[in-house]
């Protein structure tokens, strides 16, 4: 008996200390519980554990159908019950009328946060006439592009000034026959970048095309960081002076910009024959640098800086780079 009473009592406290320790390791994971008996319940060996005094209220678990209801609560905000108007001036003209600027009165608690989005809501509810162009509403296209606020930028992209008092006034782009309302003519803009053939020129194109693909090393891949970028959207073009005034000989910095894109290409075999189609005293050196076409890129891109180099290139200053990789490589291989 003495034996069996020494070993049930090593058993005991064998239990009790490991009882112990796990308590002391669940006390440290769970900081918010507080330990209500350290020793054993008879009979079942558990620890029983209270809530934080922190805890005054017992919180019930709520029914999926329940917590899909808060969410949605918590992601709809309330309207502002005040409404919040802002006024837009918009040029108007349609051939056999007069241009005027009509005003259109919009709540903004209703309306998205861009110009686009002020516009298309006059268009789809106040006035259906109302004519201007769009696409992607991304930055992307390009169609957008109007003055606001005398800046030249792209309505998608331009946030509306929320500021009471202010308002917006929305031109065409400056400089340019207009089809109607805020719609310019952009044919003379399209023949010009025509005019650059812009476009991968190869001497044996013939024998290259729809076999392979050209290859281009990285360092020539990164020269045409800050031009590829250009989506076209000639508000740069009707930004610069020296457009306004020579625009039929000027071919403006979206133009030279794109020229310049393609003669700096390490894949491009007809360097010669760009640089002397620029060869003019009115195609790139009425560029004075004024510098208006990179204050207002959209794109952030640099216009000037193009232009610069370019003329660089035409007074022999510089050379375009040699390739550091062989376009033609794989066509090479598989003759």
């Amino acid at each position: 008996m003495h034996r069996l009473g020494l070993r049930s009592r090593c058993l005991q406290l064998a239990m009790r200390s490991s009882i112990v320790v796990r308590t002391n390791v669940i006390a440290t994971a769970l900081p918010n519980l507080e330990l209500v008996n350290e020793e054993p319940h008879q009979g079942n060996g558990n620890v029983v554990y209270s809530k934080s005094k922190d805890c005054d209220k017992e919180k019930k678990m709520d029914t999926p159908e329940q917590a899909t209801c808060k969410v949605e609560m918590k992601a709809s905000k309330p309207r502002p019950t005040e409404r919040s108007m802002k006024t837009f001036e918009i040029y108007r003209w349609k051939p056999g009328d007069k241009p005027k600027l009509q005003k259109y009165e919009i709540d903004m608690n209703e309306c998205g946060p861009m110009i686009l989005d002020a516009l298309i809501k006059i268009k789809n509810e106040m006035d259906p006439t109302l004519t201007f162009r769009r696409s992607c509403r991304e930055g992307v296209c390009g169609s957008c592009a109007m003055n606001i606020n005398g800046l030249n930028t792209l309505s998608c992209i331009q946030a509306i000034d929320r500021k009471p008092g202010r308002v917006c006034r929305i031109y065409p782009l400056p400089h340019l026959y207009v089809k109607r309302d805020l719609v310019p003519d952009l044919s003379r803009f399209y023949q010009q970048y025509q005019s650059i053939e812009p476009w991968l020129q190869r001497k044996d194109v013939n024998r290259e095309v729809g076999k392979a693909q050209y290859l281009q090393a990285i360092e020539d891949r990164d020269r045409l960081d800050g031009l590829y970028e250009c989506i076209l959207c000639a508000c740069c073009q009707t930004a610069c002076p020296s457009y306004w005034w020579n625009s039929d000989k000027y071919l403006g910095p979206a133009i030279l910009l794109q020229a310049y894109r393609w003669i700096i290409d390490s894949r491009d075999e007809a360097t010669d024959h760009r640089l002397c189609m620029l060869t003019d005293p009115f195609k790139v050196y009425r560029c004075h640098t004024i510098l208006n076409c990179t204050n207002t890129c959209p794109k952030n891109l640099n216009p000037a800086q193009a232009i610069i180099k370019l003329k660089q290139l035409l007074a022999g200053m510089t050379k375009k780079p040699a390739p550091k990789m062989q376009a033609d490589q794989l066509f090479h291989s598989q003759t």
